[in-house]
C-alpha cells in the first residue's frame, strides 16, 4: 500500500482539504483503500487567498470531510491522478 498527500479544492465553500490517500495497485488499477483529511484552509471568497487554516482531529470531522468529498465526485479525479503519476 502506499500513500500521497493531495487537495481537494471546495470552491462552493470556500476551502481547501488537505488529506492522504492510501491505495494499492490491482493488475492496471487503483484502489483507493482510505481517504484521510487532516487540514482545512478556509479561503476569501473574494481574493481567494487564505485566511486560516485548521487541522482535522476527530474521526467525526474526518468522517464528515471524507463523505463530502466523495458526494463531489473528485475521488474519481484523484484516481486518475495517481494513475498518470505511477505511468511516468
Amino acid at each position: 500500500m502506499q500513500t500521497i498527500e493531495t487537495n481537494w479544492e471546495d470552491e462552493e465553500n470556500n476551502r481547501q482539504v488537505s488529506f492522504s490517500v492510501a491505495f494499492s495497485r490491482q493488475d492496471d488499477a487503483i484502489e483507493i483503500q482510505a481517504v484521510t483529511p487532516t487540514q482545512v484552509t478556509f479561503l476569501c471568497p473574494d481574493s481567494n487567498s487564505p485566511v486560516r487554516s485548521i487541522g482535522v482531529w476527530t474521526d467525526k470531522g474526518r468522517d464528515l470531510l471524507a463523505g463530502q468529498l466523495h458526494k463531489s465526485g473528485h475521488l474519481s479525479t484523484i484516481e486518475k491522478e495517481i494513475e498518470a503519476s505511477l505511468a511516468v
